[in-house]
């Protein structure tokens, strides 16, 4: 038998009409749909029934079927004309096939012969309210689906397989057709018309573009197309299966061309700084981003150990702010290095967070501002760096001269190190070949590396300057350094880990 109580909650906001001419079993079936349902209505008879059923609509009507001035059936009739989604159950004395067979043609929900086992009733009543939530479920589905198909300014298809057989008038309109059929007839297959773009999805010979977004639900894809005009588009592709619906799709296309993207995905243009400049398209895309829910990762370094996880966006603030809800874990990391990168699919680059304006540990969001793109980026790193401990020393000769000022290694990989420097030694310049005599030490040991190195960039903070020298290593030299940054690394995690549970 269920519990009551968890039925209770389980029917919460449902109401019930019992229609019943018998006072004292309409008075005692009141006490006990009481016990569970917020909301009970009685009637004495079926023209009662009708006109309490009329005024509330409740979505369970139990009736009996004799009864004076209209009978359960004519009542069941009438609700069911008014509200075909009404769940009815019909109660009887008798158990004659010819009333089981009526309660059937009237679309009753169940046919229970009197007396009801307690039992087997609130069964009855617990599997009713499921199938209401179940039917009021996938009413809000076919809801949201005709509000995508008519409302949003997308273009939207949906699929069998991989084929077209719905789309909406958005969609038809920007292919230049009437209807799907003359689509498929013209087109025949839908991937045939994204065009090739480096970054964007398109038919490749090795996979198709199906393929790839059948392999990636919820992924935002870049599409290229062109359309009736002759005007080269730019969309963001949405692919998302059918709940309930086996080898069911739906695609939408998010036309983002006013952003004027299609630059950044030029490697020539993108190196050009106004365009990875413009904050403009940089927060809209994001909004598309945020609309479609679509994640983001997250990547901070706490001396170089590599910190990333997934995101999403929440909120954009003005065309400035930008807020986002990720774990405690990234927050952390976030909170150490007060700044971030967010790294996506559908970015054109990854994009810098400099400001953190505030962390709330009980909302699991980060606010950041001063957001900017990125020519290149710190995650694409193909070597690991390390932050070294505070005990190290290096010196720097130049043109066979030991540079006298402060050094400092801020990090370093087996192929490069960045050092800060108070002051630029004379003859110093791109492609300089130094010398440098590094000491590392950790747990009491010293890693001694002795090396030539070539001066790779430079770059001017406001009191110092930062030098990338790429190393010139030897074998041996090689195998030193990584066992230190192996055990470096190590190290690190476990400070990361004790600041993570402080």
């Amino acid at each position: 038998m269920l519990d009551l109580k968890e039925l209770k909650a389980f029917v919460n906001g449902f109401s019930v009409l019992h229609i019943e001419d018998n006072d004292a079993l309409r008075e005692n079936s009141l006490k006990l749909l009481s016990k569970f349902f917020d909301t009970v209505y009685t009637a004495p008879n079926g023209k009662e029934g009708l006109e309490t059923f009329i005024k509330y609509h409740p979505q369970i009507v139990i009736t009996d079927i004799k009864m004076p001035l209209m009978s359960g059936f004519e009542l069941a009739q009438n609700i069911k004309k008014i509200a075909p989604e009404t769940k009815i159950i019909i109660m009887s004395a008798f158990d004659d096939k010819e009333y089981l067979y009526q309660a059937i043609e009237v679309g009753a929900y169940r046919f229970l012969k009197k007396p009801v086992n307690l039992s087997d009733f609130t069964q009855i009543l617990h599997d009713a309210v499921a199938i209401i939530k179940q039917e009021e479920n996938l009413q809000l589905f076919d809801r949201a689906i005709k509000s995508i198909f008519n409302y949003q300014s997308s273009m939207v298809v949906m699929l069998q397989g991989s084929i077209p057989f719905l789309a909406n008038q958005m969609f038809l309109t920007f292919f230049d057709v009437a209807t799907i059929e003359e689509f498929i007839e013209r087109y025949n297959n839908l991937g045939s018309q994204f065009l090739e773009h480096k970054g964007f999805l398109y038919n490749h010979d090795d996979k198709s573009w199906f393929e790839e977004v059948y392999a990636n639900t919820q992924k935002l894809y870049h599409v290229k197309l062109q359309d009736k005009e002759g005007v080269m588009k730019h969309f963001l592709l949405k692919y998302q299966g059918v709940p309930q619906k086996a080898n069911q799709s739906i695609l939408s296309f998010d036309d983002i061309t006013e952003l004027n993207l299609l630059k950044l995905f030029d490697e020539q243009q993108s190196k050009n700084d106004e365009n990875l400049q413009d904050r403009n398209a940089l927060f809209k895309l994001l909004g598309v981003l945020q609309r479609n829910d679509a994640k983001v990762h997250l990547h901070n370094y706490y001396k170089g150990l590599s910190i990333a996880n997934d995101a999403i966006i929440t909120d954009i603030i003005s065309d400035k702010i930008v807020v986002l809800k990720t774990n405690y874990l990234q927050q952390k990391a976030v909170q150490f290095e007060q700044k971030s990168l967010m790294v996506s699919d559908a970015l054109p680059h990854d994009i810098a967070c400099d400001t953190v304006i505030g962390i709330s540990f009980d909302r699991q969001t980060i606010e950041f501002k001063n957001l900017h793109f990125l020519a290149t980026s710190p995650v694409r790193r193909k070597t690991i760096r390390v932050v070294p401990e505070d005990v190290h020393t290096l010196s720097l000769f130049v043109e066979g001269k030991k540079f006298q000022g402060e050094t400092k290694i801020e990090d370093l990989s087996l192929d490069a190190v960045k050092v800060e420097l108070n002051a630029l030694p004379a003859g110093l310049n791109e492609e300089t070949e130094v010398i440098l005599d590094i000491v590392l030490t950790m747990q009491k040991q010293h890693t001694i590396i002795n090396t030539k190195a070539i001066m790779f960039r430079k770059y001017e903070n406001k009191h110092s300057f930062s030098i990338i020298f790429l190393f010139k290593l030897q074998q041996q030299q090689k195998n030193s350094l990584l066992s230190y940054i192996t055990n470096r690394q190590m190290s690190i995690i476990r400070e990361f880990k004790g600041l993570q549970n402080g």
